[in-house]
């Protein structure tokens, strides 16, 4: 996946017509939405997550802190084998 089609996936996620701001790192790309400054003069960025798409393909949700913090703690724990957040893509399967 390029940086591109990362974007296209989470602007399609989303269901926004802003940008998307992704971050590439080892094990995928970090990314977030960019608001309009109308949409950050109404607090649309207070709790504002970060997602992280795997290099698998799984996007998973992650709390509103910086990017570069998110990406840290996310390539620490893939380098032991997990993945970290709520995964909101595939969407999961509730019986398994």
């Amino acid at each position: 996946m390029s940086s591109e089609e990362a974007r296209q996936l989470m602007a399609r996620l989303l269901g926004t017509d802003n940008p998307v701001t992704v971050f590439q790192f080892e094990f995928g790309w970090a990314a977030q939405e960019t608001l309009s400054p109308r949409q950050r003069a109404q607090g649309r960025q207070l709790g504002q997550g970060v997602f992280i798409i795997d290099q698998t393909g799984v996007v998973t949700a992650h709390p509103s802190l910086p990017p570069p913090l998110i990406i840290k703690r996310y390539a620490a724990a893939r380098r032991e084998g997990r993945i970290t957040g709520r995964q909101i893509w595939p969407v999961p399967d509730p019986t398994g």
